[in-house]
């Protein structure tokens, strides 16, 4: 499975790479692909997301300098911003032998693995997709989308984000969440860099696979 970071992405330009990802592995049976990236300020609106979900008006938003962005994944509301780590998984479900369920739960053991490498307890809560560090404090979002079993979209870690979303947005449908950092969590917090390798160790020790580095192919050729 190919490993993939790339330098901060815009949203959009994000969800065009899965996309042509996604067709690339359903036209000419491509590899399976994790990117792992950034992105500048968004709040993006998954498939059962409303304009209730966001606390301040598209102007206002606009006005502090983060985009609105409709999205194919599911889920509500989800900010995304520099200090997060996003991981988008291009995986065939079908030759995995794995149902959705399977999978978004092997994306929350990720989660809780790379968390442990950190001395950080995270934990699921029940019906409530993501990661917890407390009862009302989230650090790790999911949402995803299948088509004809291969997976786009994932899992969003919040490292060392400078402010907390549920600000924004009512966080991922929980009125009373409020999204919390790595860097709140600890007296030293890791780099970036530090969680990146601890994701791709956890993400390959969960799901089996061996992750090779590799650069993005041209879009042209995908």
């Amino acid at each position: 499975m190919l490993l993939i970071e790339l330098p901060i992405t815009e949203y959009s330009r994000a969800m065009e790479i899965q996309d042509r990802l996604v067709r690339w592995k359903l036209d000419d049976g491509g590899p399976d692909v994790l990117l792992m990236l950034e992105h500048p300020p968004v709040i993006t609106l998954g498939k059962r997301a409303s304009s209730q979900d966001l606390r301040i008006s598209p102007q206002g938003l606009a006005a502090r300098g983060l985009a609105v962005q409709s999205t194919d994944r599911g889920g509500e509301a989800t900010y995304h911003g520099p200090g997060q780590i996003v991981c988008y998984p291009i995986m065939d479900l079908r030759k995995r032998k794995m149902r959705i369920r399977d999978f978004v739960q092997r994306l929350e053991e990720t989660v809780i693995s790379t968390l442990a490498c950190f001395g950080v307890r995270g934990f699921r809560q029940e019906k409530m997709v993501g990661v917890w560090t407390g009862p009302s404090e989230k650090i790790a979002s999911i949402g995803v989308r299948i088509r004809k079993v291969v997976t786009s979209h994932g899992f969003s870690l919040n490292v060392n984000m400078n402010l907390d979303p549920a600000e924004l947005v009512v966080v991922c449908g929980s009125p009373k969440a409020r999204m919390v950092s790595l860097s709140q969590l600890l007296d030293r917090p890791p780099g970036m860099s530090q969680v990146k390798e601890a994701i791709a160790e956890s993400f390959g020790d969960v799901f089996e696979v061996t992750l090779k580095p590799s650069s993005l192919p041209p879009l042209g050729d995908v």
